[in-house]
């Protein structure tokens, strides 16, 4: 139920965003570096891939709107077991132009776990039932945008714990370093 409405959210959102004359829709993808925090484990990042769709609307000369949809891989890997998650992003950017196209990035982002997999050697196990379904996080950027290109450099910082029932142990959230590169139709 909370995935349907988090969905009709979004969609309502963009078709708002889109009815603005001056709004841009594109698309854009890009290179993922993920980790996860637990404290005590040497972990590795994972490196995945996000693609998706934006509408980008002017609210002023230095600032604008930019809502996201974007599939993304996540995860982390750590002493043998490579964690792979799956997420459905909804990042919400307002982003303040510098001087020309240059800008800063800053919004919310709410994610919706589609899928989360344990690997550790040649044994898959299906751990999406007992991982968190909604992931909340701060995202921090820079971005070029020049003629119908956009070009952005990103972190996500998890707020959300990514297990479902925490035992009380020190917060499991998701960090992300993203490479996109965008383009805008109109």
């Amino acid at each position: 139920m909370m995935k349907k409405l988090l969905f009709a959210g979004a969609f309502a959102l963009m078709s708002v965003v889109a009815a603005n004359a001056q709004t841009s829709l594109g698309v854009k993808a890009g290179l993922n570096v993920a980790s996860i925090r637990i404290p005590g484990t040497d972990i590795d990042p994972r490196i995945g891939v996000h693609a998706g769709f934006f509408a980008s609307t002017p609210i002023s000369k230095s600032f604008a709107l930019q809502p996201e949809i974007l599939y993304s891989q996540q995860g982390v890997k750590t002493e043998g077991t490579t964690f792979t998650y799956h997420y459905l992003n909804i990042p919400l950017i307002f982003k303040g132009y510098i001087s020309g196209g240059l800008h800063a990035q800053v919004g919310p982002q709410f994610g919706v776990l589609l899928s989360a997999k344990r690997e550790k050697g040649k044994t898959s196990t299906d751990i999406t039932d007992s991982q968190n379904r909604y992931d909340g996080a701060v995202a921090l950027g820079l971005g070029y945008d020049v003629s119908s290109w956009q070009v952005s450099a990103r972190v996500n910082l998890g707020l959300s714990d990514t297990r479902d029932d925490p035992d009380g142990g020190a917060n499991r959230s998701n960090n992300v370093f993203q490479l996109s590169l965008g383009y805008k139709f109109r």
